[in-house]
């Protein structure tokens, strides 16, 4: 049994130069800051030493000679540092030990490893592979010790009082720790009264806690309440930071000061020379921003776009009216799909000028189809009269056990099984799901087919996703199709889309990955796959999904959907199909979640709460009010939420959706180094790879904001419950030093899988010929 022993200086470090200071703050950020607990676990004399450098830190140590005595020392003394000799026996066992504590604050286990060692790099590679944060060789450590100067503290503070701006810092529990004068004097408070008080008391934070406890600023309004019982609407940048390392997240909450006018950007004068301008000082400059804009800035991502567009505002503010009305136009007119896309002039057009009229027309207007629809009643048909008729709709009845029915009777509920219907359907989810959702929408009625086409239509689609897919499968199609019904009847009530708007939606959904072969597009272009030398390294897959969507429907007519609309509806819809299928490109995700949040995210001005939200209402429910290029907004990010919905949905089908993907990441990976290829995403290296933060980065980046801005525009509430519950989950395993879906601890012993009983479910590749008996026909 080993000995302990705490020790903790009482006097403070003064740097012999301001270098001493400054060489801490650096890209390699000192590892340890006064008044942090750090245990040191190994037996050599290199543990002495540094503890005699923590002195100089002021921080607290505790020394553990024994290993044994890690577990029991780590929960007494609650360290904010744990430093690991590696020399010591088991010490990626004693790191397990240590990483399944539970703390309430964030531990940084740091491993050591000797000078005198061999294998260095070979040793420092094990350890971060077996979850240290960081390893360092004997002696780096004590570099890293960072010099502090009792000055600054000080001076910080005096920075922050004097400050112009309103400023108030919470700690994790939203307790105000500090809030400057000229906050005080705006609401009204004295500093007694705020100080050490719930933040909640003043104003209301919960939209976007969550946020700021991932680690992300956040930009927008708030509402605070004075002390004379006022409301007062401040333009506010959130920003979440930590004391130290190791130690639990502040929140900085700076706002504009009410009080005061700013006509030139913060930090320039009055010159000849004019103010520079970038997008954080634009964001928290002035009271009358856009707050769809702000919602951009809160990204991890940008785009030049949006940096454009916050100058136009910027440039609005203390603009004339006339200016002001030019650049709403200008920021209109940026918003378009097709900035480049040319069209002659009508005053340049001349009826005596057959080249222009006839020639340049012809070569410079020609384009792509328009994915945008005309409006129909939903009386009036998208079939051509000629091919309209009065033969009875057959109905056909596909062979279904009891449970396969059961489970289809939920296909409206958010957490519809997909997984359990590709078991009981014998691996057709698509088919099934497909037939009933179809009949759901009538799009029989639509498209003017009957149950025959759309069956063998079906049929063809499943049978042309490859099933050797753990992820990019028909059960995927289906998954997606019926999230896309989901979002379709709750779409319903804005009367925004008709039927045929449906018919495309859902067909563009169960289509969108038509012919995966289980590789992203950066492999086929560094492999030199056919496809990529096809589609010229452009949108590879999306491509090739629209084209063989079309390709195989059309080159059968007992299968094609399309034979009886005319031609001009069925140009409309093949567009609008095709443009959906592209807008499952994630090279161009920020492209489209920008231009929807720009669009359906713009509340009027001097506007809020829920006038702002009742006006949005009603313009989007007003049939004759939405701007054709906009529903197509809402149908791209339709499909792209369906896309990527899988951390939404209940635990047990994300957890199993996250191992598929990650399966196949890994196939990709695997296959990638076989080949000598550059390696797309090394994260997926199946020997390194966490499943827990692959998720959070996904969710972080890409869901959440994207899921937010929906949920805003469709109200579907449960999407984000099971969505903030699935990212605690992953949290969990990570904090855990976990690196698969599941916590070995809570899962269940001596559960066996369930083996369904399929063979009575077969169907014929053929079946669209109805030669399977068991496929009733209802006249």
């Amino acid at each position: 049994m080993g000995c302990t022993c705490s020790r903790r200086s009482s006097k403070a470090h003064v740097p012999e130069s301001p270098q001493d200071f400054i060489s801490g703050q650096k890209e390699n950020s000192p590892l340890l800051v006064g008044s942090s607990k750090v245990l040191i676990v190994g037996e050599d004399i290199w543990s002495a030493q540094i503890l005699n450098w923590l002195d100089n830190a002021e921080c607290k140590q505790r020394l553990v000679t024994g290993y044994e005595d890690a577990g029991t020392n780590f929960t007494a003394f609650q360290p904010h540092y744990v430093i690991l000799d590696l020399g010591i026996p088991e010490p990626n066992q004693t790191l397990r030990v240590l990483k399944a504590i539970k703390m309430e604050h964030k531990v940084t286990f740091i491993g050591i490893v000797k000078q005198s060692a061999n294998d260095k790099e070979d040793c420092m590679n094990t350890a971060l592979k077996s979850g240290f944060d960081r390893v360092l060789i004997e002696g780096e450590v004590l570099k890293q010790i960072p010099q502090r100067t009792p000055a600054m503290p000080e001076s910080l503070f005096v920075a922050l009082e004097k400050s112009r701006d309103l400023i108030i810092i919470s700690d994790s529990h939203n307790k105000v720790q500090f809030v400057n004068g000229p906050c005080l004097q705006v609401l009204g408070y004295t500093r007694d009264e705020i100080t050490g008080k719930d933040l909640t008391t003043f104003q209301d934070i919960t939209p976007f806690l969550r946020q700021l406890e991932r680690g992300f600023e956040w930009v927008g309004k708030i509402r605070w309440r004075t002390k004379s019982g006022d409301t007062l609407t401040l333009q506010c940048h959130a920003i979440p930071f930590s004391p130290g390392p190791g130690l639990r997240n502040h929140y900085l909450y700076l706002q504009d000061n009410p009080l005061e006018t700013h006509v030139y950007p913060r930090g320039s004068l009055p010159s000849i020379r004019k103010g520079s301008y970038d997008l954080k000082s634009i964001i928290s400059e002035g009271s009358a921003r856009r707050q769809s804009l702000a919602k951009l800035y809160n990204l991890p991502l940008e785009a030049p776009i949006t940096k454009v567009l916050s100058l136009l505002c910027a440039a609005q503010e203390n603009a004339a009216q006339p200016v002001v009305q030019m650049l709403e136009q200008v920021m209109d007119i940026l918003r378009t799909t097709e900035l480049y896309t040319s069209h002659l002039k009508a005053d340049n057009l001349r009826a005596e000028d057959p080249v222009t009229t006839n020639l340049i027309a012809a070569l410079v207007s020609q384009g792509p189809p328009s994915a945008i629809m005309p409006r129909r009643s939903s009386n009036e048909s998208a079939v051509s009269k000629k091919k309209q008729g009065t033969k009875k709709h057959s109905h056909l009845l596909l062979p279904m056990s009891r449970d396969l029915k059961e489970a289809l009777e939920k296909l409206s509920a958010w957490d519809f099984d997909v997984l359990l219907v590709e078991k009981l359907t014998a691996g057709k989810p698509l088919l099934y799901i497909g037939m009933k959702i179809f009949s759901n929408f009538n799009v029989h009625k639509t498209l003017g087919i009957d149950d025959r086409t759309t069956f063998g239509w079906l049929s063809t689609m499943e049978k042309h996703y490859k099933p050797t897919n753990t992820y990019h499968n028909s059960s995927h199609a289906a998954d997606v199709l019926q999230v896309t019904g989901c979002f379709l009847n709750r779409l319903r009530a804005k009367n925004l889309l008709d039927p045929l708007d449906e018919a495309c939606c859902l067909i563009a959904a169960a289509a969108h990955d038509l012919g995966h072969p289980g590789k992203s597009s950066a492999f086929l272009t560094n492999s030199g796959d056919e496809l990529a030398v096809l589609y010229n390294d452009v949108s590879i897959l999306e491509q090739h999904h629209a084209a063989l969507t079309f390709k195989l429907t059309l080159r059968d007519e007992k299968i094609n959907i399309f034979k009886a609309l005319d031609r001009k509806t069925y140009t409309s819809a093949r567009a609008c199909i095709i443009d959906m299928i592209l807008a499952t490109d994630m090279f161009k995700h920020f492209e489209h979640y920008t231009k929807f949040v720009t669009v359906f995210n713009k509340p009027a001005e001097d506007t809020t709460g829920a006038e702002t939200k009742q006006i949005e209402r009603q313009d989007l429910e007003n049939e004759n009010g939405i701007n054709p290029e906009d529903l197509m907004l809402i149908k791209r990010m339709l499909i792209k939420c369906a896309d990527v919905s899988n951390p939404t949905r209940p635990l047990h089908l994300c957890k199993q959706w996250a191992k598929r993907i990650a399966e196949e990441y890994f196939a990709q990976t695997d296959e990638e180094k076989a080949k000598n290829l550059p390696v797309v995403m090394p994260l997926f290296d199946r020997s390194t790879c966490s499943i827990p933060v692959s998720q959070m980065g996904f969710m972080d980046y890409i869901v959440n904001n994207m899921f937010e801005e929906w949920d805003s525009f469709i109200e579907m509430p449960e999407m984000l419950y099971h969505l903030r519950k699935n990212y605690d989950y992953w949290k969990e395993l990570h904090d855990k030093g976990l690196t698969g879906i599941e916590d070995p601890e809570k899962v269940p012993k001596n559960v066996k899988s369930e083996k369904v009983a399929t063979k009575d479910l077969s169907i014929k590749e053929d079946s669209y010929q109805l030669k399977d008996k068991k496929i009733n026909i209802i006249n």
